[in-house]
């Protein structure tokens, strides 16, 4: 079947050359009976690529699933569609691209589909960071936009990620939508006429000079500050637009490191270019001891997300997103007393939360995920509430309003400047988190990925969530169960078989909505910790996340006791 679904793929005649020269050895040596050919080709062609998650991801090359310029029109027809729909009188688009390789030729594809429907489009003259083209989306007020970014994910990847008439990536009923007029399409689609380009212009560079005055909002200008010594990494990236441009207008001084300085979609130097992996900062680590920095700062390669490494107790450590967010938090509330609502997800540290309380911020939950914060944020405007802050557990934070999508290019300039206000008081970011838990309480957390890559992975994972959500869990770990949410039937379940709805504002039920089903369990504890369990839709991995109000050695019995529940122990 796969091997018929490839000749009829090939059988397109507007199909790319390249991408007809890139199969047809493969088809060749599958129809010969060579076993590695057969398997990629049934990989290939297996199905369609997904649209999920807001968009597409996945290996660049020839095939129903795989990135290239038809899956690409084929996403862009059903996004135009929608958008027309939904926002009939914004006729205008913005397309951005990464620094991967191909991103700049996907992204005039989009651009060209979109003018094609009628779209004048804004196009980035280059790569560009998503949080930059998030906040030209809003200010351009466009019906519709697409940033094509595999985030930070490997050289091999491409990625396209849909954004609706609000700056934001979709949710439903955009992203629904889009899915059922994708599957109207031809699985190679004509390509559209040159003759669009007149249609097609550039961001307006004023809005560049806009974002970064908006960045340089957001410094406190603490009394008691000591420029640290920092090192910046983009990890081959798009973070170089502006981030050292940033640093440079603040005065706070930034040294870059050389080696992954450069654009580069191959990655030279950070074959995993994420920044929640140690391993990706081989590079930079170098470069901190040779220059005796007090911190390496990190954007992934489309700079939506920020990572952070500093010495603890003479040793380089990475920060978990968990800490840096629930400290950057304090720091914006001890300074100029930021007021507002707090958004947070069902898997992030009850930190933050805690330091939202002990500045009396509301606090507002929502899924995993920025396309789910965002949503908050619009409510909020209903409801004429000021937005504070916004973070999940994953490196990603959002400090301004202005926009609808992670940012680390400004939460990297307010880090810096934290940084060395912790430098002027004689702190260490870990010292820093140390008095903080001291006052508001100790929170540890654990972020455990799970993958069973053995045929029937994900089904086996499906199970082990229904096991587990009928199991009628007392005790987890040796801690005592007190609560747990099943956020797919959206029931919260108390003690003495009390159920009620999961409502995104507990604390203001007058106003409070339901969060969105979504197949995710959490399991709450007596002794303040909780276990948290939530499987790809698509892929056999699970991530389950733990945390300890008490002693970390906790995290170890309770990963052992999810393995075991899973069937991994």
């Amino acid at each position: 079947m796969s091997i018929t679904a490839a000749k009829e793929y090939l059988a397109f005649p507007h199909l790319e050359a390249e991408l007809r020269a890139d199969l047809e050895p493969v088809l060749k040596a599958a129809e010969a009976g060579d076993a590695a050919a057969l398997t990629e080709i049934q990989d290939r062609f297996s199905e369609p690529l997904a649209f999920g998650t807001g968009g597409l991801r996945g290996i660049m090359a020839a095939g129903l699933r795989r990135m290239n310029k038809p899956n690409i029109r084929r996403a862009t027809l059903g996004v135009a569609a929608v958008a027309l729909k939904r926002a009939p009188d914004r006729k205008t688009a913005l397309v951005g691209f990464d620094t991967r390789l191909q991103s700049d030729v996907f992204a005039r594809e989009v651009a060209r589909v979109l003018a094609q429907a009628g779209y004048e489009v804004y196009l980035g003259s280059r790569p560009l960071p998503t949080p930059f083209l998030c906040y030209a989306m809003r200010k351009l007020g466009t019906g519709c936009g697409v940033i094509v970014t595999a985030s930070h994910n490997p050289k091999e990847y491409n990625g396209y990620k849909a954004y609706d008439d609000s700056g934001a990536q979709v949710v439903t009923p955009w992203d629904t939508e889009i899915e059922v007029e994708i599957a109207k399409q031809s699985l190679v689609p004509v390509p559209p006429s040159p003759e669009v380009d007149a249609h097609i212009k550039p961001i307006p560079a004023e809005l560049e000079e806009a974002y970064l005055a908006m960045g340089l909002t957001l410094l406190q200008k603490p009394r008691e500050f000591t420029p640290a010594k920092l090192l910046y990494t983009p990890f081959h990236g798009t973070g170089m637009a502006f981030v050292p441009e940033l640093f440079k207008r603040a005065g706070i001084p930034l040294e870059v490191c050389a080696s992954q300085a450069k654009p580069d979609g191959t990655f030279p130097t950070a074959p995993r270019p994420n920044p929640e992996e140690l391993a990706a900062y081989e590079a930079p680590l170098a470069d901190a001891k040779r220059l005796d920095a007090d911190a390496i700062l990190a954007n992934d390669p489309d700079a939506d997300r920020i990572g952070v490494i500093a010495k603890r107790k003479g040793v380089w450590e990475l920060m978990s997103g968990n800490d840096l967010a629930a400290l950057t938090l304090e720091y914006l509330c001890s300074q100029k007393g930021l007021r507002g609502t707090v958004v947070t997800t069902v898997v992030t540290s009850d930190f933050l939360a805690e330091v939202a309380r002990h500045y009396q911020l509301p606090v507002s939950w929502t899924l995993t995920g920025f396309k789910w914060i965002a949503t908050r944020q619009h409510r909020l405007v209903e409801l004429g509430e000021p937005y504070a802050f916004g973070s999940e557990e994953s490196f990603g934070m959002l400090l301004s309003n202005e926009l609808r999508d992670k940012d680390g290019v400004t939460a990297s300039l307010v880090v810096g400047e934290m940084i060395g206000h912790y430098k002027a008081k004689g702190m260490s970011l870990y010292d820093a988190v140390d008095e903080l838990q001291q006052r508001i309480g100790v929170f540890h957390n654990r972020l455990v990925n799970l993958e069973d890559p053995r045929p029937g992975g994900a089904k086996r994972f499906a199970e082990a969530m229904t096991r587990i959500r009928t199991a009628g869990l007392t005790s987890f770990a040796g801690e005592t169960v007190v609560s747990w949410e099943d956020f797919e039937s959206g029931e919260w379940h108390g003690s003495e078989g009390r159920i009620e709805r999961i409502l995104d504002r507990p604390d203001r039920r007058d106003i409070a909505q339901p969060i969105p089903s979504s197949n995710v369990l959490k399991f709450r504890f007596q002794s303040g910790a909780f276990a948290a369990f939530r499987p790809s839709g698509t892929e056999p991995k699970l991530k389950v996340y733990l945390q300890s109000r008490t002693a970390p050695e906790l995290l170890d019995r309770m990963e052992t006791e999810a393995r075991r529940l899973l069937g991994l122990g």
